[in-house]
């Protein structure tokens, strides 16, 4: 059996701030290794059910976040955004056997959910088919378009409320208790690895009497923006900043919001309100492309506000660690911690 595993940051064990989740911020280190730590008892526990092949996909931010190193020996890992054709889902194919979920969060608009977005956010919400889905969701309908099916989901108690409707009668993991954009209640280490293993071991034992969950179209995605740059910024946005990332034509003292920005490059959009981008397809899998794609066209000006104006770098802190890792628990399950 060939299992693939989708892994996300934000829901991983104890994280809770935007601090632990980007390159150069105070807590990324040891957030990455704990990231790692919870896909290898994934992968441990898929092995016990009865997978033969197992690949991790790194997920999250700039998708280099799980060193190499920190990953189980005969374990695939796919990581980068380099010919990353599908956003959440680099080396998913019609031949893996089943998905699995990790590290997941609450979609954009959940005032208490940790770190709350829908693949950005300047995205403020997402809708397909008028309903409106956290990420989970969307990588279900893509991976039923595969014929592949999802069977199993972890993350904190927002996101498995949010993804259920679509992902069914799955495992589902909820590792914390979100309880503020940068505050939950969290289980020990030692709980959410045994859960992690446990679940992905009853998971894959159970993956052949799954069914894909496919959505038969036509398709409709909507992503409501930023409608004013002045008024309405995304959080962290600048009101000039979507100049810095357009090519040619605008003074420097013009603004795009990041609704104007991406209509502008991208013609074949539709919008059925001011503030709204349409994608219709008549397969869900060419519009999550094309929404992969209007992400890219606000990503970058969006992560690197977050990490230089949103980010708290000097007043960072999270004592309640040593109740959630202890000293020496080997974060990423296969050596010892770094510093």
């Amino acid at each position: 059996m060939k299992i693939f595993v989708a892994v996300d940051m934000e829901g991983t064990t104890g994280l809770e701030r935007l601090e632990e989740i980007f390159r150069g911020l105070p807590g990324f280190d040891t957030f990455r290794q704990i990231m790692a730590g919870d896909a290898n008892a994934v992968a441990r526990g898929a092995i016990e059910g009865g997978a033969t092949e197992v690949i991790i996909s790194d997920s999250h931010g700039y998708m280099c976040n799980m060193h190499p190193d920190d990953i189980l020996p005969g374990v695939q890992l796919r990581r980068g955004q380099l010919k990353r054709t599908w956003c959440q889902a680099k080396g998913l194919e019609g031949d893996c056997d089943a998905v699995i979920m990790i590290g997941f969060h609450a979609k954009a608009g959940t005032e208490t959910g940790i770190l709350a977005h829908t693949w950005i956010t300047g995205f403020r919400d997402v809708r397909v088919n008028g309903d409106s889905v956290p990420e989970p969701s969307l990588n279900t309908l893509l991976a039923g378009d595969m014929g592949v099916p999802v069977i199993m989901l972890s993350g904190d108690n927002y996101v498995i409320e949010q993804a259920s409707p679509i992902l069914g009668d799955i495992e589902y993991v909820q590792l914390k208790k979100s309880v503020g954009f940068f505050e939950g209640e969290h289980l020990p280490i030692d709980r959410t690895r045994q859960l992690l293993r446990e679940s992905a071991k009853r998971a894959v034992k159970a993956a052949r009497g799954r069914e894909p969950v496919v959505l038969k179209g036509p398709v409709s995605i909507e992503v409501d923006l930023s409608a004013d740059a002045s008024k309405d910024p995304a959080l962290a946005q600048r009101p000039h900043d979507n100049i810095s990332y357009t090519d040619g034509g605008y003074s420097g003292s013009s603004t795009l919001s990041d609704f104007e920005h991406i209509m502008r490059n991208n013609p074949d959009l539709s919008s059925p309100r001011n503030g709204t981008v349409a994608i219709e397809t008549t397969r869900f899998m060419d519009a999550y492309k094309k929404l992969h794609k209007v992400l890219g066209d606000i990503y970058e000006r969006d992560i690197e506000n977050l990490i230089d104006i949103v980010a708290d770098t000097e007043g960072y802190q999270r004592p309640d660690l040593a109740n959630i890792i202890g000293d020496d628990y080997p974060l990423s399950e296969i050596g010892p911690r770094r510093a």
